[in-house]
């Protein structure tokens, strides 16, 4: 059984992608090439059309698992009022930096997904990005998400996707070479030692979030490493993209909290 303290412990001593990047944590260099990673994933276009930013100018919005703020920092330059939360005090540092660097204003909280320290209704709109799946109860997290969220408010979600080339093709294959098992491979992913990752076809993930509407879930993501090691520079990720919609490794979910059923009369 994993405990929050195992999935605490190991980002806290791993910072998201920190381990791909050259610079030291907290400098400039530091968030302008994570900035560059993450945009080989999720284009600038991609995650403007994904987040809505400008629609939530002059509201409040949550991003849960904030990591080093990249996300929020959108909204924020946009114009929301944003909040975000993470498991460690790294992160929170690095989300406090980045917003100071960009001389924007946020508030950080360390907590966890699973016990958000907020009212009930609070928020316009809650994101968590890559997160949900890691800790140990997701669905308790997610009732926490639905419960802070106002009435009609704004749902989005991006966990990793079953019905991957990665999961389907690149695992099985390494399973056979490696004797690891399918859960060690996915948690491998973000890393040796990392405790817990969970994958979820659309399916699945549409009865985890049964309590939301207008759900709309889509993945994207396909890159050569993902169907073996050595096509990671043979195969230029642009041929890939075709299967994006069928195979990728990121499924996203967007929804909305019900709304409050209009007055009798």
């Amino acid at each position: 059984m994993v405990e929050i303290e195992d999935v605490r412990n190991y980002w806290d001593d791993n910072p998201l992608s920190s381990a791909a990047i050259p610079y030291a944590l907290h400098t400039p260099e530091y968030f302008e090439f994570y900035d560059t990673l993450r945009e080989l994933n999720e284009s600038v276009e991609f995650s403007y059309r994904l987040h809505e930013y400008g629609a939530f100018a002059g509201k409040k919005v949550l991003d849960v698992g904030s990591g080093n703020g990249y996300v929020l920092s959108r909204y924020a330059r946009e114009g929301a009022d944003v909040y975000g939360v993470d498991l460690t005090p790294t992160a929170v540092e690095l989300c406090r930096r980045r917003f100071e660097l960009m001389n924007l204003d946020g508030t950080f909280t360390v907590a966890s997904a699973e016990a958000l320290p907020f009212a009930d209704e609070t928020f316009d709109c809650v994101c968590s990005m890559g997160v949900v799946h890691h800790t140990p109860d997701t669905e308790k997290a997610l009732d926490e998400i639905y419960r802070v969220l106002k009435p009609g408010g704004r749902l989005v979600l991006m966990v990793y996707h079953r019905n991957s080339v990665l999961y389907q093709v690149n695992f099985r294959l390494q399973r056979l070479l490696t004797r690891k098992t399918m859960q060690q491979l996915v948690n491998e992913v973000d890393g040796v030692g990392n405790p817990k990752g969970d994958v979820y076809s659309r399916a699945e993930f549409t009865r985890v979030l049964h309590r939301f509407e207008d759900l709309d879930l889509f993945v994207r993501l396909v890159q050569g490493w993902m169907l073996a090691p050595r096509f990671t520079r043979r195969i230029p990720n642009r041929w890939l993209r075709p299967l994006e919609r069928r195979w990728g490794w990121f499924l996203y979910a967007k929804g909305r909290k019900p709304a409050l059923p209009e007055p009798a009369g």
